[in-house]
């Protein structure tokens, strides 16, 4: 579990996690003078199953010795000012011994040092098999320890940003502050609905005050219900209940999903002598595992991971939530990792443009410019807005934005709303009237990745789209060539070509393809109703066709021999008369697409209009005469005029006005080319 502290500046964050961990999360030298956390810090300690220790005593049965007045813990590695003496055993809060790794994944990018970061990063690693004996993955909790200065909002946010459950201080000696508010509204804004109230310096003030006008302030919030506890980090008072409720939090954790797509905020970035490139950050989901390929953006080389790092320890594979440091092998982008997304290779789309739903202040505001807060990332953007609380935002570099995703938009340092990501790969808009159109559509969106509705909303949309999105699509079955298509097209789709074949007469593929709007790709005979097939780059028509009579047959199978051999040959009225071929046996071939009509007297092999286009490809780079078109045919008059006007129409050659025709080249589809 990963843990992010929150609360105004000097409210004993940084504080308490040193005596939570006996590890200070202060680690520069200019944070530890000023008393102030500048960065983002990380620590960890273990906190003991609830079933393991109820009553929040320590582990293995060693409850500590309390003092009546003071509540001061006795605990062998735990002093009454609440740091650690460094021999973190077993029995002490569930705390371990952090001395070889100084409780941080990583050093800062103005103190990097050879020991800040275990030696061992990017080597071998083993497994979870490096847990001490009798330690448990699960019972470690990392914590995010954020500043709380106003200066140092997007920090603050940065840290906050993947939206884990939340540790929000506040003094009881200083109740609620301008900076408490600040943060209550960014974590909200980001979804965060779980975590624990605590109460600090209860030793200096009586906490139930401060308690009441915190819990007055946060209600309205998802933040309204979180437990309260109340310590005092200098005693110890209250930290055996802290480690408690803790441990209620961490099973109150949704279960990881191990397999879904994995997408690392990094919150750090710096190079470690003798190992390259580290970056740090929170995994929400998914695995991470030692020789995955990531993506850090469009244009950008491709990172491999060379090692892996778990709150310190060396493994082969991290699933989320979890705090890691990975070492990356590979040329990271010239502006830096931090505030970038790595994913792997084609399991995220990368978009500059998202139309979200809006949230608190910015609501009534007309503010236009905004900076986006997503993940670790803080990004300029413009808000356009469409009503019904929507609006489009243009972000100045593109990020890999999911459906669902929720951001914390700021203006001059200040926040001044949220956003959720409701369109992360929108359609174009056009000016003024048409943002209405677009709120309409947007305003029935569920705020979540819902497949059924994205399917119902785009109409067609590729597999890849909606999964490169976060939509999880597994129930789905395609369409053929990858593609999705609502009911609602299905239906309409399936009508409309009924009514343009309802004559019997066989219909161009490609040009009704184009009538009903079809996306290029989108196969037109997977979507045909039941009654109709495609057949020789035509829709016809199966039901109600009939067999053909014995004449017919032996007249279309001569006709395809002919063609096999090169011949675009027809029968004349005579030739017909004389096979015993009459029109409804030509009527029946046509409907069942084994013949083609080119006029009232000329029917052709289903194919010839096909290969007579292929056999046009000599006269592609110029103008050509229809004498030139039969003689490359090798046909008489009666059956070149009628074939060139079958190819005019179907969109194959086009005439111009001194009677030359032009090839208009081979079609996407392959259902007519000019080559090969």
């Amino acid at each position: 579990m990963v843990v992010v502290t929150a609360g105004h500046v000097d409210h004993g964050k940084s504080t308490l996690l040193r005596a939570l961990t006996g590890t200070d999360p202060d680690r520069t030298e200019e944070e530890r003078r000023r008393g102030l956390t500048i960065d983002l810090g990380f620590v960890w300690t273990s906190v003991p199953t609830t079933g393991d220790d109820p009553d929040g005593n320590g582990r293995d049965g060693d409850a500590p010795d309390r003092d009546d007045r003071h509540g001061d813990l006795r605990n062998k590695g735990h002093r009454r000012d609440g740091v650690g003496d460094g021999d973190h055993r077993r029995g002490d809060l569930g705390k371990k011994d952090h001395r070889r790794t100084a409780g941080q994944l990583g050093p800062r990018p103005d103190s990097v040092t050879a020991d800040a970061v275990t030696a061992d990063i990017g080597a071998e690693g083993i497994g979870h098999g490096d847990l001490k004996d009798g330690e448990r993955r699960d019972e470690r909790v990392a914590f995010v320890d954020v500043p709380g200065h106003e200066r140092f909002l997007a920090t603050m946010l940065a840290g906050a940003g993947p939206a884990p459950p939340v540790l929000f201080t506040v003094a009881a000696d200083g109740g609620w502050m301008p900076q408490s508010q600040e943060h209550a509204l960014a974590l909200d804004a980001l979804g965060v609905r779980d975590g624990i109230l605590v109460m600090t310096r209860c030793d200096l003030a009586d906490p139930g005050p401060a308690r009441d006008r915190a819990r007055a302030a946060l209600s309205g919030t998802g933040l309204a219900r979180l437990p309260s506890v109340a310590v005092s980090a200098r005693t110890g008072d209250g930290l055996p209940e802290l480690v408690h409720a803790l441990a209620a939090l961490r099973d109150r954790m949704p279960p990881p999903r191990p397999r879904a797509p994995v997408r690392l905020w990094a919150d750090r970035a710096f190079t470690l002598p003798g190992h390259g490139l580290v970056v740090t950050g929170t995994l929400q989901e998914g695995t991470l595992t030692k020789g995955d390929v990531l993506d850090a953006g469009p244009g950008r080389a491709r990172l491999t991971v060379r090692g892996l790092q778990e709150l310190g320890r060396t493994v082969r594979a991290s699933t989320g939530p979890a705090r890691v440091a990975v070492n990356l092998r590979g040329d990271p982008p010239r502006e830096g990792l931090r505030g970038t997304a790595l994913c792997p290779p084609g399991t995220s789309l990368h978009s500059a443009v998202a139309d979200v739903r809006l949230g608190g202040p910015l609501l009534g505001r007309a503010t236009a410019e905004v900076t986006v807060h997503i993940g670790s990332a803080a990004v300029p953007a413009r808000v356009r807005r469409f009503g019904r609380g929507t609006a489009r935002l243009t972000l100045t570099r593109p990020l890999p934005l999911r459906v669902g995703d929720r951001a914390v938009l700021t203006a001059h340092r200040r926040v001044v709303g949220s956003a959720v990501v409701l369109d992360p790969v929108p359609p174009y808009v056009g000016p003024r009237r048409a943002g209405g159109a677009r709120a309409v559509a947007l305003a029935g969106h569920p705020g979540t990745p819902d497949p059924e509705h994205e399917i119902a909303s785009r109409g067609f949309v590729r597999l890849d789209t909606l999964r490169g999105i976060g939509v999880d699509i597994a129930a789905t079955a395609p369409v053929a060539g990858g593609w999705l298509v609502s009911p609602a097209e299905r239906r309409r789709i399936a009508g409309e070509v009924s009514a343009a074949t309802a004559d019997g007469e066989p219909v161009d593929a490609t040009a009704l393809g184009a009538r009903l709007g079809l996306p290029d790709g989108v196969p037109l005979g997977a979507l045909l109703p039941p009654a109709l097939v495609l057949r020789a780059g035509r829709v016809v028509r199966t039901d109600g066709a009939g067999p053909l009579s014995a004449a017919a047959r032996d007249l279309v199978q001569s006709l395809e021999a002919g063609l096999a051999e090169g011949s675009f040959g027809a029968p004349t009225p005579a030739q017909l008369t004389a096979l015993g071929v009459g029109g409804h046996d030509l009527a029946l071939a046509v409907r069942s697409g084994r013949l083609v009509r080119l006029s009232g007297t000329v029917h052709v092999a289903a194919r010839v209009p096909q290969a007579a286009a292929r056999a046009l490809a000599p006269l592609a780079a110029r103008p050509f005469t229809v004498s030139e078109a039969r003689r490359i045919w090798n046909v008489p008059r009666r059956i070149a005029l009628p074939l060139i006007e079958y190819l005019d129409r179907a969109g194959v050659t086009r005439r111009g006005t001194d009677d030359l025709r032009t090839l208009c080249g081979a079609r996407e589809d392959g259902t007519w080319t000019t080559s090969g």
